[in-house]
């Protein structure tokens, strides 16, 4: 069956605009479009079934189009319903990748579209949120056991996939990508960083600057975000619950609270923490009339816009991607993308550069799985890998390192002397 026969996707017609955002992708991806390519060029992957998971935009297409090429039968969903762009997807169709995803299918379709991907049995996922591999251990157990490797985008999705673990019930081994330093060092902070402030900036077209952040969260996320608005002139406070990740924003020069004190002044709050409702029903009458939140987690429900919505007297759309929640006493709260993640649904996600380290991490992760270098278990990727990335990265600009030199070692011989 023909790729455009077995995919969902909105309209085939859209592809010549999804090949020049694939292309533009390609341009600005040098690790994936040489690294990757030379590594995978061993034959490990061909004919292996793999899927991918990911928010479907043009660096994930672009990844998919190169294990293709590499002889990897390749099949894409999304891994959010609200991310998905139409125009890539039915590129991908048109390079002749199955693909089941369209934007704003809602959570309904989303479940059949990963279910769909689960009954193609592939071998390796390449995952974010470990959100195909934990439907298929629930709703396709057979498949579930079949299964070769998953590797890990996220912060969320190492959890479940060390949870599952736990249980015994992780049948295969699993990278945890987002732990490698070339992932979560860069995508995190820098991708997620940029990408978020520019996407609340864009949607909402104001200032960073003299605005009150509220950031609930410093992980890598969190740390990148609050980074973001201190440079463009805003004030970050930092919410956690962590008392280290707490004094470490303090030393960083960024101010510290807790929701009681942060929401009344806040004119953005942004959730980075990875749950869900980190922001729910008892918080909304705390805060600033006019506030605007924005959701930068894994989890769409990390802001709890059902409840927001049943407390709400009155619901409107005032700008694209901004809906204004009406509440008592003449308060509105304003919501952007809905509260699915803000950078990947209210704009164009991370920074080409940022993915290409991020699925360089995944593509050698895969090509570790099918090479059945990687034991049981979750693992991270070699640390040596992980150094022959940045290595690559660093020559494509032009920069070389320093070796160092014998002399220069400090041994325990050096202490104790000829007689130790």
């Amino acid at each position: 069956m023909s790729a455009a026969n077995s995919s969902r996707i909105f309209d085939i017609d859209l592809a010549p605009e999804g090949h020049l955002a694939i292309e533009w992708a390609q341009r600005h991806s040098p690790l994936v479009d040489g690294f990757l390519r030379e590594r995978l060029g061993d034959g490990a992957l061909a004919g292996r079934r793999v899927a991918i998971v990911v928010h479907l935009e043009a660096k994930t297409a672009f990844l998919a189009t190169v294990l293709a090429d590499a002889g990897a039968e390749v099949v894409v969903a999304g891994s959010n319903p609200h991310s998905t762009r139409d125009e890539v997807a039915a590129a991908l169709v048109d390079r002749g990748i199955q693909v089941h995803s369209t934007r704003e299918s809602g959570y309904q379709a989303w479940e059949k579209d990963l279910l769909a991907i689960a009954d193609t049995g592939p071998e390796f996922i390449i995952d974010d949120g470990a959100e195909l591999t934990i439907r298929m251990a629930t709703h396709r157990p057979d498949a579930f056991a079949a299964l070769k490797g998953v590797t890990e985008q996220t912060t969320t999705g190492v959890a479940r996939l060390i949870e599952l673990a736990k249980r015994d019930r992780l049948p295969c081994p699993a990278l945890a990508a987002n732990d490698a330093a070339c992932k979560h060092l860069f995508d995190n902070k820098y991708g997620t960083g940029q990408s978020t402030i520019q996407a609340i900036l864009n949607l909402t077209n104001m200032l960073m600057a003299g605005k009150t952040v509220g950031i609930l969260g410093y992980g890598w996320v969190g740390r990148g975000i609050a980074a973001h608005v201190r440079a463009l002139g805003g004030t970050a406070w930092v919410i956690e619950v962590d008392p280290v990740k707490a004094l470490e924003a303090f030393m960083d020069g960024h101010q510290v609270g807790n929701l009681t004190s942060v929401l009344p002044i806040a004119d953005f709050v942004i959730t980075a923490t990875g749950g869900r409702r980190a922001l729910g029903r008892q918080h909304f009458g705390d805060m600033k009339n006019g506030v605007i939140l924005a959701n930068a987690g894994h989890h769409d429900l990390e802001i709890d816009v059902e409840a927001l919505a049943d407390e709400a007297t009155d619901f409107r759309g005032v700008r694209e991607g901004i809906d204004q929640y009406q509440l008592g006493d003449g308060q509105s709260v304003l919501v952007l993308a809905n509260g699915a993640l803000v950078n990947i649904a209210g704009g164009l996600g991370h920074p080409i550069e940022i993915m290409d380290l991020s699925f360089a991490v995944q593509g050698v992760g895969c090509h570790e799985l099918a090479r059945n270098a990687i034991p049981e278990g979750v693992h991270v990727i070699d640390s040596a890998i992980d150094s022959e990335i940045a290595r690559a990265k660093l020559a494509f600009h032009g920069i070389s390192l320093e070796q160092k030199q014998s002399h220069q070692e400090d041994t325990i011989d050096d202490l104790l002397g000829p007689e130790g």
